[in-house]
């Protein structure tokens, strides 16, 4: 599809029992999400759209566990990475979590895929900050048993402020250890929570207390991308990547991201990396990659964000791309 190589640094791919876990526990917090989630399972059931999102409503566990029944069904991580290859993904990070299956978590179900493709996949852990302690634990365990190369978290998932005192431990392993870390940084739909606790000014407090830190704000931090591009011209360490956002939205007038069409290709060009989380967007992550390439960035500026930043983040080159 593109001549560019492309480098995903956000992406699931989970069987049904991943699916499960992970449904289930935006379900138990965060039920709104089903209902938002209600158009991609009636898409994909034939069913209607209004049908679907009222049961969402009413049942957003049950929903979750129909869901995840429906994209996990047949999932094969051998055909997974065919496509990857086939369609010019050259590298995917997959994002885990502490949710529990059997007697382990979705962290070594997706470590165990990325171990079995190395060269294409990679596996990055989740961890819970609703205990500190019980985080540090993952994030050794994951680290050093599992084979992960950087740490996922949904703050607004785990309830609390990633930038209190109590998880400085967290980053301070993360530092230590040279691993990036990807936060969850823009809208959630977790009522009981503040919206700003994945905002940007968390990240700000982050990376000016742990400056050896690399953190990797997911999902671009919309509807406050602005703000974010100001952290990340504050903070060397800062990258951002849009995963869940149609590229080929961002151009329109009043999609918000116009900022990040104009300093993405400036200051701070060099830390913006591409994400696809596609299932949300019911596409492919190589048709995402493609929609950069309409946005009529200069050449060099969609190699950056296509590939270049992610090789340098991750250490890695690839056959026809740039060192």
């Amino acid at each position: 599809m593109m001549g560019e190589p492309v480098i995903d640094i956000c992406e699931v791919a989970y069987d049904t029992e991943c699916w499960t876990a992970y449904l289930r526990s935006l379900a138990t917090v965060a039920p709104r999400y089903l209902v938002m989630f209600s158009g991609r399972l009636a898409a994909l059931t034939g069913r209607a759209h209004g049908e679907v999102a009222a049961e969402a409503a009413h049942d957003p566990i049950g929903t979750a566990e129909r869901l995840a029944h429906v994209l996990g069904r047949g999932f094969d991580i051998d055909h997974h990475v065919a496509a990857l290859t086939e369609s010019g993904v050259a590298h995917q990070i997959l994002h885990g979590g502490p949710w529990p299956i059997r007697d382990a978590t979705v962290n070594d179900t997706v470590a165990a895929f990325a171990a079995r493709h190395p060269d294409r996949l990679s596996a990055w852990a989740g961890v819970s900050l609703t205990d500190s302690r019980t985080a540090i634990a993952e994030a050794r365990r994951a680290l050093d048993e599992l084979g992960a190369t950087g740490l996922s978290v949904i703050p607004f998932l785990d309830g609390t402020d990633p930038s209190a005192p109590e998880h400085a431990g967290l980053w301070k392993l993360a530092a230590d250890r040279g691993v990036p870390v990807w936060l969850h940084c823009g809208q959630h739909f977790r009522s009981d929570i503040p919206i700003d606790v994945s905002g940007p000014r968390v990240l700000d407090r982050i990376a000016g207390a742990h400056p050896g830190l690399v953190l990797v704000a997911g999902h671009g931090g919309w509807p406050w991308v602005t703000e974010m591009l100001a952290v990340a011209q504050r903070h060397p360490n800062v990258y951002l990547e849009f995963s869940s956002h149609r590229p080929s939205r961002m151009a329109a007038r009043g999609s918000g991201w116009e900022a990040l069409l104009t300093l993405g290709a400036a200051s701070v060009r060099s830390r913006v990396l591409f994400g696809s989380t596609s299932w949300t967007q019911a596409s492919t992550p190589a048709r995402l990659a493609a929609e950069v390439t309409w946005l009529g960035l200069p050449d060099d500026v969609v190699q950056a964000w296509l590939h270049g930043n992610a090789e340098r983040l991750l250490n890695r080159t690839w056959q026809g791309s740039a060192a």
